[in-house]
């Protein structure tokens, strides 16, 4: 460092001389150097060569990778000979066995599926032998593969091919393709007409010819399977007219969720007529016609079916009929929308909810995937992400994501079912599962009481007997903007906007009198949830909280105990009745809740500690409530989740009392967290009690 100092000037000096050197050395080369011009020619050549030279490189990599798959095919046949030769292992059948059944030491692996077949003594062959796209099969000396799925090494032609007339006029004929193949799928599809070149290869296998002139036309149909190898139908002869109609209709006009369906088909009558009906499209079985030349078709399951009439196997009718409707569990106690009422799914490659289509079974509770659904509001013009409930209502929503800003509610239906009773006398015992049937309302009641008998749940027998009810997803909490949802101490009112949402600002310090009278108003006269006067809202019972209880402890619902880890709802699934985002959540969480249950009509403690109802308070009683004529478990009432399941999940249990009249439900009591713990409490304003509404029609 010292040098340079002492030395910088001379530095400088020698630099600038060398500089000064090459710039006049170099001088000729800039001034001849690459204009603009040369410049862009030059980068259009380095363009054009890599074009060309990229699909090179594409193919390459494609062929390595089909290749190192192929030496892995290889390899298998190596250790399939090593595994024999050391282990005397040959019992192969003809059909092949599974290559994990082998159990070969592989250095890799991770095949999907393959089978192995023996040739003869010393040669063995590899069917289908897969990982994700990638496929290999053959034997040591002609070994195939290929990276767009095993049928893509289909060894053979399909079976058949085959045409259908669809419908005919003066000038179109309308026709159905469908084919055979035993080792892979038909992928493509081409027409001819009075031999005329084929179509363009399409993958719907339906076809119209257009501007045809009156008279026979002869058509034929080529099919492709995915390894490209094709079979052409048999000439088909086809006359334009106007075809004879089979007219269809569902039995009774029923369009709702049903275990059986029917539908009765009309069709043309003449002494030559055959008439056939297909599952497939392909092989037909003989029908006859009633006195009224109809014929019934009964399904149950979702299915399509085919029929057609013959005119001296010349197709001179046909028709298809789609099933889409029949469910098998609920036995007939199908969610009942309500109105303005939106149902919805979870759609996990959005992460979002979306509306569902009732055209469909948007729900299946043999899977635990009860039904949900939401209200919204008219629509906030200020928010450009918002929309209206009209949009939400129309068909043009069905699939598309549910802006959570516009949710007022999430709500999950609960079916009518009988329960086989059990634990009569109130032992503590162990859970176990529940064993429920679902039943619509106009299946004859089971009313035994006796260990072992079935009985309908009483939760769906209050005023009328109902197919079930819809119960809040959550806890009820107020609107963002209310003093409310900002200080629970300003809860306590009966204005206040009932909201079911996953948030943490729940409504408690509030007597279950003025959360009934909240719960009332929701169907109040331009209430903002667009529900009807029919509609019955009310807090939620101690026998309907049972009712869910049961449901989740049956083989419908996560049958063991509902926990909680704080998360949001989407990350805390062990929260929800069923294990699954589909459920009921909140039942055992932080907050107790407040059930309409209560001891001999008693408003509660004192004067200055009660729950707002007669004599006491000022507000009448509610219609629907459970009633209690004692103050132990002995006087339980079948189904409310008291007394049959004592001590379940090491829950607490205190009944209601002269002082203390009213049922809290879940939550956490003492340390404990249980969807059957309860409490007793005076039905006045609690900071740790909160509560969730019901609605039925």
């Amino acid at each position: 460092h010292r040098i340079i100092e002492k030395n910088k000037e001379i530095i400088y000096t020698i630099n600038k001389i060398k500089i000064g050197e090459l710039y006049m050395r170099n001088k000729k080369l800039v001034k001849n150097g690459f204009s603009l011009l040369e410049f862009l020619m030059v980068l259009i050549i380095l363009l054009i060569v890599t074009v060309v030279a990229l699909p090179f490189v594409l193919y390459a990599i494609k062929w390595f990778r089909i290749n190192a798959f192929r030496s892995s095919a290889y390899n298998v046949l190596d250790a399939v000979k090593y595994h024999v030769t050391n282990t005397g292992f040959n019992n192969f059948p003809d059909e092949g066995i599974p290559l994990e059944e082998l159990n070969l030491e592989l250095e890799n692996n991770k095949f999907d599926s393959g089978l192995v077949k023996k040739l003869n003594e010393d040669d063995y062959e590899l069917v289908n032998l897969s990982r994700n796209n990638y496929c290999a099969s053959g034997t040591a000396n002609n070994m195939k593969a290929t990276d767009s799925g095993c049928g893509a090494l289909d060894k053979t032609k399909p079976n058949g091919a085959y045409v259908y007339l669809k419908n005919a006029t003066n000038d179109s004929i309308s026709v159905i393709a469908s084919g055979v193949d035993d080792e892979s799928t038909i992928k493509y599809y081409q027409f001819s007409i009075d031999g005329s070149k084929y179509t363009k290869k399409q993958e719907v296998n339906e076809y119209t010819f257009n501007d045809l002139s009156d008279g026979e036309h002869t058509i034929k149909v080529k099919i492709t399977n995915e390894a490209g190898l094709s079979k052409t139908s048999k000439k088909t002869k086809i006359k334009t007219r106007s075809i004879s109609k089979i007219e269809c209709y569902e039995k009774n006009n029923k369009i709702s969720y049903q275990t059986k369906k029917s539908f009765i088909c009309k069709y043309p009558v003449a002494s030559n007529y055959k008439y056939e009906y297909s599952l497939d499209n392909d092989k037909w079985e003989s029908i006859t016609l009633d006195d009224e030349n109809t014929y019934t078709f009964d399904f149950n399951e979702n299915k399509t079916i085919y029929t057609r009439v013959l005119n001296n196997d010349e197709v001179v009718g046909f028709k298809t009929i789609t099933v889409s409707l029949v469910e098998k569990t609920l036995n007939g106690a199908y969610p009942e929308l309500l109105d303005n009422m939106i149902p919805v799914v979870y759609d996990n490659e959005k992460n979002s909810w979306v509306k569902a289509d009732t055209r469909t079974i948007y729900f299946n509770y043999a899977d635990k995937s009860w039904a949900n659904a939401i209200l919204v509001g008219k629509g906030n013009a200020e928010d450009k992400n918002s929309k209206s409930r009209d949009y939400y209502l129309s068909d043009e929503a069905i699939g598309n994501t549910i802006y959570e800003g516009d949710i007022l509610g999430f709500y999950v239906w609960i079916p009518r079912y009988k329960y086989k009773v059990f634990n009569v006398n109130n032992k503590s015992e162990e859970p176990s599962e529940i064993d429920i049937v679902f039943e619509n309302k106009n299946t004859s009641k089971s009313i035994k009481e006796e260990s072992g008998s079935y009985l309908t749940h009483p939760a769906f027998s209050y005023n009328n007997e109902i197919n079930g009810f819809w119960v809040s997803k959550f806890q009820n909490s107020a609107a963002l903007t209310s003093s409310c949802y900002n200080d629970n101490n300003e809860c306590d009112s009966t204005s206040i906007s009932l909201y079911s949402l996953p948030i943490d600002n729940k409504i408690t310090n509030i007597s279950i009198s003025n959360a009934h009278l909240n719960a009332l108003n929701m169907n109040k006269e331009d209430n903002i949830y667009g529900l009807s006067e029919d509609t019955n809202p009310h807090i939620l019972t101690n026998l309907e909280w049972g009712a869910i209880s049961y449901l989740a402890n049956s083989k419908y619902g996560i049958n063991k105990n509902i926990t909680t880890n704080g998360k949001i709802y989407k990350e805390n699934l062990e929260n929800s009745t069923t294990g699954n985002i589909m459920g009921v959540f909140e039942m055992s969480g932080l907050n107790q809740e407040m059930v309409m249950g209560n001891y001999n009509q008693d408003s509660g403690k004192t004067k200055d500690d009660n729950s707002g109802f007669k004599d006491y308070g000022q507000v009448d009683w509610p219609t629907i409530i459970d009633y209690y004529s004692g103050i132990t478990s002995k006087n339980r009432i079948l189904g409310d989740a008291t007394g049959e399941t004592t001590g379940w999940y090491d829950s607490y249990a205190k009944f209601v009392n002269g002082e203390y009249p009213f049922f809290t439900r879940g939550g956490i009591i003492e340390g404990k967290a249980s969807i059957y713990n309860y409490n007793s409490y005076s039905g006045s304003k609690n900071n740790m009690v909160a509560f969730r509404t019901s609605l039925s029609n």
